[in-house]
């Protein structure tokens, strides 16, 4: 891939079969992820056009593979106060055939910028302890490990361990 022929922008309804097929190859194809269940395109559109009003995802794609990566960006509680409207979530999707060949950072440098301009000062999401790639991932984009949480997930008939990890964006 030429990161030349890489097109970062917004998500749009109509892109929910390609961003359920990077999420589903996930999935399916074995990727530690805390998520379990794949989704339908159906499910997909739908969560796409329900964003709320400072979430976005944005798609990387390439001309001749389509959307090869996503990245979502939500406010990270909408529970009854304003605590905590400076604080996003996050959660990043490669398709394998393009993972470590700067989709994810591509995304994120513009997931990072979208979110400044939406008021988000930090972006405070988790990921399974045994994700070595991902926690790699996002420790070079300058995100800390704050906590973990023994058995918090149970992916299929196993409890595992997560790690909850941070990064304020006027930082780096």
């Amino acid at each position: 891939m030429n990161r030349a022929t890489l097109t970062i922008r917004r998500a749009t309804p109509d892109d929910a079969a390609g961003v359920a097929a990077v999420l589903n190859g996930a999935i399916l194809g074995g990727s530690p992820t805390i998520l379990d269940t794949p989704v339908s395109v159906e499910d997909e559109r739908a969560y796409i056009e329900d964003l709320p009003a400072r979430g976005f995802i944005l798609v990387a794609e390439t001309p001749d593979a389509g959307i090869v990566g996503f990245q979502a960006v939500i406010p990270w509680s909408d529970f009854a106060t304003t605590a905590h409207d400076h604080v996003a979530t996050m959660g990043t999707f490669v398709s394998a055939a393009h993972r470590r060949l700067g989709v994810g950072e591509a995304l994120a440098r513009r997931s990072f910028a979208a979110a400044l301009d939406l008021g988000y000062e930090k972006i405070f999401t988790d990921l399974r302890a045994d994700n070595v790639a991902s926690l790699a991932y996002h420790l070079s984009l300058g995100f800390t490990v704050v906590g973990a949480a023994r058995g918090q997930a149970r992916v299929g008939d196993r409890d595992v361990d997560v790690l909850f990890i941070e990064r304020f964006l006027k930082e780096g």
